[in-house]
């Protein structure tokens, strides 16, 4: 054991040594080096290379069945075609530190995998990481592995993140810890029917026969290509230095001796300058899109990379499944029927005055009636899905900030609809709006104003979830938990300005009425509408809603995304609300449509992106 421990240390030094002298020794080789940058993380992969229980592998891998030269040269899951399948870019260390890359690099991988199979089209299924912690799906927050994650998804499945959010902590999986609801003044209870995403085959990328259908001998960069190409991103350790923490754009290189993988992330794409031929990988980190390029990077292929291509896996998900969970409850903890609402402490309120920013003509006054379309759908666009992701504002603890969901919902798929979907996803911080709103009354997870929100957003700009993710608290409207990074073992510190991007709206208003509320959605996006909540309301599970108690005060805020007419001839609106998956159908619901049910066309919100005020990463 002494001597393996000396000849660890050894090792160590040898690596700093050679990898301080390879970088030092030669010109920038297209990395852009910041050099008084801090460090973004300790080791958060514990270095297992294997499956417990071996592989899951029922067919001929991806690079079994193709020749190589059907392999494009250059090939990017953030653009093909034009089309976007990644999902959202994540930061695994906010609110607090978390060395939880391993579940990361997998889920986000998984989460693109879903996009890709179902072509871009319907909801989103963005995979809980959180779930892994509390659970010891593959590690903790002190680090882990991704073939635990593969074989603790096989096994049991995984939610989507509106039943476990984010909180980068080492939480218990029972009760509470895979899907939960929290009620206005009852506390959370376990959910126990909800969807799940389980895998068909997962393995070890360099695993199989070493040559493709064609009898091509392979390298290790060849079967990741083949396997990217085929089925989509993959997790990969990387053995991190200071100057990849450090890298800001361009094509890295690093020479190591023995490179040891500390890191997980997931290689998403390939690709050749055009200018020297060089291959490099693209890949995509979980560090916030304050770090590299837009949270991406560019490393050499084939040498010089870190290790990134020794230590790939892949895995097949299959479609979320409706299941009824059973829930290891303690005596104390209670199930009870599932509360969404507080009647007495609304989480809207409008005010009299209305702010408005109009500089261009409303749509109502330009479309014409003949061309707005008998069925609307953000989530199938000419075959494409603008929709931002799915959220739940009640977990982990009740928040009454549907006022910021339902508005930022809209936005996030207005930026994705005007982009017209292209890289990367636009997915805005409602945590910041909590905290820093305070027009029109507004007070965070006590209730505010939707057109207070879009107000302090054109004047202040708004960022992403990986700046500021949502905690379902009031926090403080600093510039620490505006954009924040946290450091192991040093706490965490604001972002400086300018590192970060801020999304700008160049207008926002008003619209009301069912014929004028789908010329504005028809042109330009959702809209923020504010809604009566029934009881019926509330334990709403599918069909055409239709209050026939008369409701009309307003009280809770939800988006709408389009509308339809039943094959008996029912309107209906499209509406999301933000009360997680396991709500209505799939988090989403169809109301009676012309009529003002539940007061749903009385009072609506809408913003116009600009994008000429965001830079956006081109990788491509």
């Amino acid at each position: 054991m002494a001597v393996m421990l000396l000849l660890s240390l050894v090792v160590a030094s040898l690596l700093v040594a050679v990898s301080a002298a390879s970088y030092g020794g030669r010109a920038m080789v297209d990395a852009r080096i910041q050099a008084k940058a801090k460090p973004f993380q300790k080791a958060c992969y514990n270095g297992n290379t294997e499956f417990k229980n071996g592989e899951r592998v029922t067919g001929p891998r991806a690079h079994e069945r193709l020749s190589m030269n059907d392999v494009p040269k250059k090939w990017f899951w953030g653009d093909v075609n034009g089309v976007n399948y990644l999902s959202e870019l994540r930061n695994q260390h906010i609110p607090q530190y978390c060395g939880s890359c391993w579940a990361f690099g997998t889920t986000s991988s998984l989460s693109d995998r879903l996009n890709i199979a179902n072509k871009k089209v319907g909801q989103q299924f963005n995979l809980a990481p959180q779930v892994l912690v509390n659970c010891g799906g593959g590690g903790s927050c002190e680090g882990g592995d991704p073939y635990g994650v593969y074989e603790y998804i096989a096994e049991k499945g995984l939610p989507s993140e509106s039943c476990q959010n984010y909180e980068a902590i080492d939480g218990k999986c029972q009760p509470y810890g895979v899907c939960e609801n929290c009620s206005p003044g009852q506390g959370c209870t376990p959910v126990t029917n909800y969807s799940r995403v389980t895998l068909s085959q997962y393995g070890h990328v360099h695993g199989g026969k070493d040559i493709d259908a064609a009898g091509n001998r392979l390298s290790k960069a060849d079967k990741i290509k083949a396997e990217v190409f085929a089925h989509g991103p993959v997790a990969c350790g990387i053995h991190v230095t200071d100057e990849f923490e450090n890298y800001s754009g361009g094509i890295f290189q690093q020479r190591v001796l023995l490179p040891v993988p500390n890191h997980i992330l997931a290689i998403v794409g390939f690709s050749a300058d055009d200018t020297t031929g060089e291959e490099y990988w693209i890949g995509r980190n979980s560090w916030g899109t304050y770090w590299g390029e837009g949270g991406y990077f560019k490393i050499k292929m084939h040498s010089d990379n870190l290790g990134i291509e020794n230590g790939c896996s892949w895995a097949i998900p299959m479609e979320p499944q409706r299941v009824q969970a059973v829930a290891q409850a303690s005596k104390a903890v209670k199930a009870a029927p599932l509360k969404f609402h507080d009647k007495s402490k609304p989480c809207v309120r409008h005010s009299s005055e209305k702010a408005s920013v109009v500089k261009s003509p409303l749509p109502h006054t330009y479309v014409k009636e003949s061309d707005i379309p008998d069925s609307y759908d953000i989530r199938n666009i000419g075959g494409l899905s603008y929709a931002s992701l799915d959220r739940n504002q009640h977990i982990p603890q009740y928040c009454g900030s549907c006022w910021t969901q339902g508005t930022l919902s809209a936005l996030s798929d207005r930026f994705n609809l005007a982009r017209g979907g292209r890289f990367p996803e636009v997915e805005l911080s409602s945590q910041v709006l909590v905290d820093c709103v305070t027009g029109s009354d507004s007070h965070g997870c006590e209730g505010g104003d939707p057109t207070a929100a879009y107000e302090w957003v054109y004047k202040n700009g708004i960022v992403d979830n990986s700046c500021s993710n949502y905690q379902a608290k009031d926090l403080s409207c600093t510039p620490e938990w505006t954009c924040r990074n946290c450091l192991p073992m040093k706490g965490c510190a604001a972002v400086p300005e300018g590192k970060f991007e801020r999304y700008h709206i160049s207008e926002h208003g008003q619209v009301k009425g069912e014929a004028n509320m789908m010329a504005e959605i028809f042109a330009r996006g959702p809209i923020g509408c504010g809604v009566c909540v029934t009881p019926e309301f509330e334990a709403y599970s599918g069909g055409v809603f239709n209050d026939t108690t008369g409701c009309k005060g307003i009280d809770h805020e939800i988006s709408i995304a389009g509308w339809g007419v039943t094959q008996d001839g029912t309107k209906y609106w499209l509406l999301r609300n933000s009360w997680g998956e396991y709500w209505g159908e799939d988090g989403w619901a169809r109301v009676i449509r012309g009529v003002d049910n539940l007061g749903i066309e009385d009072a609506c919100d809408w913003a116009v992106p600009d994008l000429n005020a965001t830079k956006f990463p081109t990788l491509w």
